[in-house]
């Protein structure tokens, strides 16, 4: 077994070993990686057939896992601990160090320092809209705002440093919905023919989030539209709950070092 860096032309496997594991995989997102952070993107090869990959992406004071992945019949032989090890090896000392992961990874990273401090709930809906009234007027003042300042302002307070760069390439795809009102701001695009990720969403008040989720299921409503959420935040759960959005999944926000995020403008995480 060899780790070397992850090529674009490892995309394609990547989410092939990924839905495998039921992972939501999205190939644009990895590409995203690969370009930000080739450093911290590595792959596990057996034989020269990648096996396993691990692949994240620095800001100015952290670092975030987004995917750590290793196929079935390869686990439980220490290619995921070898993974994490050569990940943390690659960012400084002084970062702090982020990751969603299932329950039954939590004892591993516990040993590696990580605290776990927030249960993260994902929720879909599937075309059970509630009904709601939603007009061009309402459309239009979702778009009237300075999407990339209010993004930047909002986005700063939430997490404490600047990650515009990653965040704002993350949110430029063809398939991007863009809403901002004058605090806060959602996105949301399409991952694959049947299927859409919301999120980042950040706001400060709940009826601009209101505005927000009427708006993404106006748009959207027709596909399964997937949202990574902070249970711990009872607002949060509330609105979803209240437009028929199920929690299908749960994963445990764990972090090393410094953790300084004010979950509560959190409304959806980032892929």
């Amino acid at each position: 077994m060899k780790l070397y860096w992850l090529k674009f032309g490892d995309v394609a496997r990547l989410v092939e070993i990924a839905q495998s594991l039921s992972c939501l995989a999205d190939g644009y997102h990895m590409k995203l990686l690969l370009m930000h952070a080739p450093h911290l993107c590595y792959g596990a090869y057996e034989n020269g057939t990648l096996v396993g990959a691990i692949l994240g992406v620095e800001y100015q004071n952290s670092a975030t896992i987004k995917y750590c992945i290793v196929k079935k019949e390869y686990q439980n032989q220490g290619i995921g601990k070898r993974l994490l090890e050569t990940f943390f090896g690659m960012v400084e000392a002084t970062k702090s160090l982020s990751i969603h992961v299932q329950k039954e990874f939590v004892p591993l990273l516990e040993r590696y320092g990580f605290v776990n401090v927030m249960e993260v709930g994902r929720f879909v809906n599937v075309g059970k809209v509630p009904p709601f009234h939603f007009t061009n007027a309402h459309a239009k003042e979702l778009e009237s705002h300075n999407f990339e300042a209010v993004v930047k302002k909002l986005d700063f307070e939430t997490f404490g440093e600047d990650r515009s760069e990653f965040l704002f390439d993350e949110m430029d795809r063809n398939s991007s919905l863009k809403f901002a009102l004058k605090e806060g701001f959602q996105h949301s695009s399409v991952i694959n023919a049947k299927e859409v990720y919301l999120g980042p969403w950040q706001a400060h008040e709940k009826e601009d989030a209101h505005k927000m989720m009427r708006g993404v299921l106006y748009f959207r409503g027709l596909k399964k539209v997937f949202a990574d959420i902070p249970l711990g935040m009872p607002h949060v759960v509330e609105l979803y709950k209240e437009y028929n959005f199920e929690e299908k999944a749960r994963f445990y926000h764990m972090h090393k070092g410094k953790c300084s995020v004010k979950f509560e403008n959190i409304y959806a995480f980032s892929l």
